[in-house]
């Protein structure tokens, strides 16, 4: 039987070959080289968070979830060891192929984690209505105000529209929650994918985590594939009838929601942060959030303020 915590405090004493992977993430991770192997070694100083993600990732995994297993957790040094998945993404699979066949694969798996209600041992909060305006609040924080220079008043103006689009998807089928499912958290593995990054997982909306998916402006899916992706997942989900008609009606609300949470952390990251390679990712997400507004027809001020912003951005990254 392996020693993985003799694998730690080797990794500790800087006695291993290790690489940092980059990611959106506070969190460190490092992949590390032994005779026996590669494994990833999670960095968290929330030592508590650290071992309830540990705790959740093994329930996941013993319910049929495609995670990575938990090998150590040593709570003193904060780390955690965990398998090595590999390095490719469903972003870059699919920035070099073009083939979509791993993302029907990353659907049925998303549909799988939604016949979970939730993961004994996880003490977190529903996702609701208030999260969902933290995240406008956060959009016009860091994209309208902080990147786009425009005035603070355009929250007030654009409160009602917020409000209306978070009610929305507030009516449709709850479930485990991944928050942030998208193409750089799955990647490809022999015969599937392995889904990472559930540290964000709350119960919440199974069409949040469905629009998070089709939506991903990483990848900015063709319109005619993001239909069949979502017949696919619904071919494989539990939802009944009129939990899946509930969960159609609130989609493009989720798409958009979802589209303005996206364009706020890409302007964080690479203005705040400065990890500048999220800034590109910024007009893919404001054009579907765009399409989606225009086809409701529903929210012409914040059509219009997204139309603004998209021309300002397309300026400030072309000096960028």
């Amino acid at each position: 039987m392996k020693d993985y915590f003799s694998i730690i405090e080797k990794f500790i004493q800087d006695r291993l070959a290790a690489q940092r992977i980059f990611g959106g993430s506070n969190r460190r991770f490092y992949r590390i080289w032994t005779d026996s192997g590669s494994y990833v070694a999670l960095i968290d100083e929330d030592r508590q968070a650290l071992v309830q993600y540990a705790r959740l990732l093994t329930n996941l995994l013993q319910r049929g979830i495609p995670v990575p297993r938990v090998y150590a957790v040593d709570e003193s040094a904060g780390i955690m060891l965990m398998e090595d998945v590999g390095s490719l993404s469903l972003y870059e699979w699919y920035f070099k192929t073009r083939d979509p066949e791993p993302h029907f694969r990353a659907a049925k798996a998303l549909a799988r984690i939604h016949t979970l209600q939730d993961i004994p041992g996880k003490i977190y909060a529903d996702f609701g209505i208030p999260d969902l305006l933290y995240e406008t609040r956060y959009f016009v924080r860091y994209f309208l105000v902080g990147y786009c220079d425009f005035p603070e008043t355009v929250e007030d103006a654009l409160a009602d529209d917020f409000f209306e689009i978070a009610g929305r998807v507030d009516h449709s089928p709850r479930a485990l929650m991944h928050r942030d499912y998208q193409s750089q958290n799955i990647f490809i593995v022999p015969g599937g994918v392995k889904i990472v990054d559930f540290q964000g997982a709350r119960r919440g909306y199974k069409v949040y985590d469905l629009a998070s998916f089709v939506e991903d402006p990483y990848v900015n899916l063709p319109y005619s594939l993001t239909k069949n992706l979502i017949k696919h997942y619904i071919e494989f989900s539990d939802l009944t009838f009129g939990e899946m008609r509930a969960m159609m009606d609130a989609y493009p609300y989720a798409a958009i929601q979802r589209l303005l949470q996206a364009t706020a952390a890409f302007s964080y990251l690479s203005r705040i942060q400065r990890k500048y390679e999220y800034e590109k990712f910024i007009l893919p997400a404001l054009d579907r959030a765009i399409d989606w507004a225009q086809y409701l027809g529903e929210f012409p001020v914040l059509e219009d303020v997204l139309r603004q912003a998209r021309r300002i951005a397309r300026i400030e990254i072309q000096i960028a």
